[in-house]
């Protein structure tokens, strides 16, 4: 490694005050030496911006919209910012273990071949106290690995699961991104919502090798007032699974025809779950509507996806 390691950016798009104090504590305590902190405040009140200057560390760049963006726009924004050879998003309300930045990025300055490092993660509940794992949270391998980027998409995209991680767990260079119409979330011309994070990590996968740290290196929050848990989000979810499907299989990803199916039967068996359950009939109707093209688009194989 060089003797002066680069400089890697940990954007915080914030919003919410709550654990923000946390968060940001976590992303100060990396053992990287060279870092910034950079976090764009989108909230309506001043409590981020009090943590911030309570903090008192020249490594921190503060910076208030002038009017709200939402959470695209402020991903967006982070990214615009950052002054880094290498990026390390963190949520509001999870955070990094001390030695996160510098297993990550370190891997990625010693091979070149990697475009997206990542790691094993936890997950903990609004006190801070490790919970049980979650199906995405289950480790890719028990041991450190180097991976091809596009198998690993296929198995994200086949099991209908981002085990990659969420925002927080995964590093990647800046000049191997750029945002489509400048906005971080934006894939051939749609926007990813549920699916942002993998809508971000599938075209990194597309250029080259994945890393993957066995050990646990960030710790995602599970709490009530996250936007998953709003209503009408779980078919907005399922519509966007089926969309980064077709998008996916437009880039490469999904080419053999066993995969193919896979992801379009986890598309499935989630449109089959809201037409079938206690939702709105407009809902439901488009539930229905989704379980039929994906079954059309699953007899019609990879090579005739629809807007393939």
């Amino acid at each position: 490694m060089n003797a002066t390691p680069p400089l890697v950016s940990v954007l915080i798009p914030a919003y919410n005050p709550r654990f923000f104090g946390e968060a940001l504590a976590s992303a100060l305590a990396q053992t990287w030496p060279t870092l910034e902190v950079v976090v764009c405040d989108d909230s309506p009140g001043g409590d981020i911006e009090a943590a911030v200057r309570a903090r008192s560390d020249a490594r921190v760049r503060y910076v208030r919209n002038p009017q709200r963006l939402g959470f695209a726009g402020n991903f967006s924004r982070c990214l615009e910012l950052a002054q880094g050879e290498y990026i390390k998003f963190l949520n509001d309300d999870d955070r990094l273990r001390p030695r996160c930045v510098e297993a990550l990025a370190g891997v990625m300055v010693r091979n070149a071949a990697v475009r997206l490092a990542t790691s094993r993660r936890i997950v903990i509940d609004e006190h801070g106290r490790q919970a049980p794992d979650i199906l995405a949270t289950a480790p890719i391998s028990h041991v450190s690995a180097l991976l091809f980027g596009r198998e690993l998409g296929d198995f994200l995209l086949a099991n209908g699961t981002n085990f990659v991680g969420e925002p927080s767990t995964a590093l990647f260079r800046k000049a191997d991104f750029t945002p489509e119409d400048g906005l971080l979330f934006r894939w051939g011309g749609r926007d990813y919502h549920c699916l942002a994070d993998m809508a971000l990590w599938l075209r990194l996968l597309a250029r080259g090798l994945a890393f993957y740290d066995s050990g646990v290196h960030s710790e995602f929050r599970i709490h009530a007032g996250q936007e998953q848990y709003l209503a009408g989000m779980d078919l907005a979810c399922v519509e966007e699974r089926y969309w980064i499907a077709l998008e996916a299989r437009r880039a490469g990803f999904l080419a053999a025809p066993v995969a193919w199916q896979a992801a379009m039967a986890s598309v499935i068996a989630r449109a089959q779950g809201v037409r079938d359950g206690p939702y709105d009939e407009a809902s439901r109707e488009r539930a229905a509507a989704l379980v039929d093209e994906a079954r059309a688009a699953m007899r019609a194989g990879p090579g005739a996806a629809p807007g393939a």
